[in-house]
């Protein structure tokens, strides 16, 4: 009986540990800003369209700003930030790099329809765009 406690704690720790499975591809494509939350106060970007296009190979990628036009074409920013993809037990994240600055994006959930990134103290709410 005691044995049994025993393989039930284990298995619930060996659980606890692992991080959180994303499938890193689906992060390619067209993705736009629903919301931005920071300390329990949500900005709606409802007037504002604020979109990005993601492209990832491997464990480095690149991002850029889009603007949707009325055609269904997008209109694409001349600059890219390229990014490396970090990976350890308890997070996935993009270390992003431009001449100016650096930072890390946490991917907190990402499935087919929507991309939810931590960056800093803020939480970005993602919606992929069809």
């Amino acid at each position: 009986m005691k044995n049994n406690y025993i393989g039930i704690l284990f298995i619930l720790l060996l659980g606890c540990n692992n991080p959180k499975k994303i499938d890193l591809n689906q992060l390619n494509g067209y993705w736009v800003i629903e919301n931005v939350s920071k300390r329990n106060e949500v900005f709606n970007l409802d007037d504002i369209l604020l979109a990005d296009f993601y492209w990832i190979d491997k464990d480095s990628g690149w991002r850029t700003k889009v603007k949707p036009l009325l055609n269904n074409n997008y209109q694409t920013s001349k600059s890219k930030v390229f990014f490396k993809i970090f990976r350890n037990k308890k997070k996935i994240s993009l270390n992003l790099e431009t001449p100016w600055d650096n930072w890390e994006e946490e991917i907190l959930e990402l499935d087919s329809i929507s991309l939810i990134l931590k960056i800093n103290d803020k939480i970005y709410n993602y919606s992929r765009i069809k």
